[in-house]
């Protein structure tokens, strides 16, 4: 049966593509539905393992997969016009891929570590549409109302979870509570610093609030905190850029939140924890510690790394765990810290390759969103920003980046950030910044002499 809706979903490619040539203006509504099926093809299941290890492999990909927002945004780049400007960000995606490819020599089940180079070209794919397709500037709201929808979805399930079937740590949909924090931060900052900015309608205020529920309602420490973090400095930046009186309102506004949800945080983590005392169900901070440990060890001893999607397995085969004080219950774990994930699974030049993967698209988001400091596209980039930057610092507790639910949202959000800051002319004036003093002044007096021996004809 999915091989059949496999077969008619790539049939539907070309029609759609063909379609959306000549209906332009329904551009908006299929970058809605693209934005709520980045958010939400986890939950809703709508992809597929076109080879399939489930259940067989104890890695974070078990097979080579396809998901139908892949075959969505092939249909939408078909359909897009040619451009000559060049992807930003190509070197250090490259880079990456290629360390991850090295690896898979590195990796005792080659196959298993090429499962991970598939989910990589499709999250780059992701990327290079989606920065492609932001030349229409109808794109970027339409993307981010869609994450938004998806988001609304994810807080009901939330709710439903805690208040109805009375989970105490609510994974609104997602296969953990750390899962639904973690990518919630893609998504709240934009629409907050939207908001501060003085942007009308529903969805700014409505993400920002339910934002801070799902924080709230994931009682999870590391979720909370950084979100809160990422609230405050985007406020901060915001302020910086100048006071207004929506401002004044929103910290109003966010006061009463405050005080409002405060309860709900107290009660919650004094259930979490006195059930952990009981019950020792959560981990406690010593098994992270063993954990990084033991990704310590593996790097020593493999400085070119285990291969990518291979940690656990290396972990138990090895003996890691074990040496680092582990017991069986944690024989299924990852490194809470994707840093040190990355290292143990590709090694030095892999754990460089990440950060340069990482840093330029941060970079970009902050200069060219505080440059442009009277375009709202601009606080937009800041807030695009603010929260790579809380997915980045939450990522030292967690090891959720590396899956595909996460680099989806971290492909469109870089995609985002180079297709905004492109039409802003970042580039452009990066490299008009970048010419040599001499060269400018030669130009200047060429153009002088020019237009001189006109004037004299």
């Amino acid at each position: 049966m999915k091989w059949a809706f496999l077969i008619i979903a790539i049939a539907g490619v070309l029609p759609l593509s063909i379609w959306l040539r000549g209906n332009p203006r329904h551009i908006p509504k299929i970058w809605m539905l693209v934005g709520f099926l980045l958010l939400e093809q986890g939950p809703l299941h709508t992809y597929m393992a076109m080879y399939s290890w489930a259940g067989l492999w104890p890695g974070y990909v078990q097979g080579a997969e396809i998901s139908l927002v892949d075959l969505i945004l092939l249909a939408i780049y078909l359909s897009l016009p040619r451009r000559t400007t060049s992807l930003p960000f190509l070197f250090p995606m490259a880079f990456y891929f290629f360390t991850a490819l090295l690896s898979v020599f590195q990796a005792s089940v080659p196959t298993a570590a090429l499962f991970y180079c598939v989910q990589l070209a499709r999250i780059f794919f992701v990327y290079a549409v989606v920065t492609k397709a932001c030349a229409d500037e109808r794109v970027v709201p339409s993307l981010l109302k869609g994450l938004a929808v998806g988001m609304f979805v994810v807080a009901g399930q939330a709710v439903w979870e805690r208040f109805v079937l009375g989970v105490l740590q609510t994974p609104g949909g997602f296969g953990h509570q750390n899962f639904v924090g973690m990518v919630s931060h893609f998504i709240v900052y934009p629409f907050f610093a939207l908001l501060l900015a003085g942007e009308r309608g529903f969805f700014a205020y409505a993400v920002s609030f339910t934002g801070a529920l799902i924080a709230v309602l994931t009682t999870s420490r590391a979720t909370l905190g950084f979100a809160g973090m990422g609230y405050v400095l985007m406020f901060m930046l915001s302020a910086f850029r100048g006071w207004t009186a929506r401002k004044t309102k929103v910290m109003a506004v966010g006061a009463i939140a405050v005080a409002l949800l405060s309860p709900l945080v107290v009660v919650s983590f004094e259930k979490r924890f006195s059930s952990n005392a009981e019950t020792s169900y959560l981990e406690p901070d010593e098994v992270r510690v063993a954990l990084e440990k033991a990704a310590q060890m593996i790097l020593s001893d493999h400085p070119m790394g285990v291969g990518v999607n291979h940690y656990v397995q290396a972990a138990n085969i090895y003996g890691y765990n074990q040496r680092a004080g582990l017991d069986w219950t944690s024989s299924g774990a990852y490194v809470h810290n994707v840093y040190w994930l990355v290292a143990a699974e590709t090694g030095y030049i892999g754990f460089v390759a990440f950060v340069i993967l990482l840093f330029p698209p941060l970079f970009v988001a902050f200069s060219c969103g505080w440059r442009n400091r009277k375009d709202r596209r601009g606080d937009l980039l800041l807030g695009l920003g603010v929260g790579l930057l809380t997915v980045y610092l939450h990522s030292f507790y967690e090891w959720i980046f590396i899956t595909f639910q996460a680099q989806y949202l971290f492909a469109a959000t870089i995609g985002m950030v180079a297709g905004v800051a492109q039409q802003l002319g970042y580039w452009r004036r990066t490299q008009i910044a970048h010419v040599a003093p001499s060269t400018l002044a030669g130009t200047t007096a060429r153009v002088s002499q020019n237009l001189h021996l006109k004037s004299r004809r």
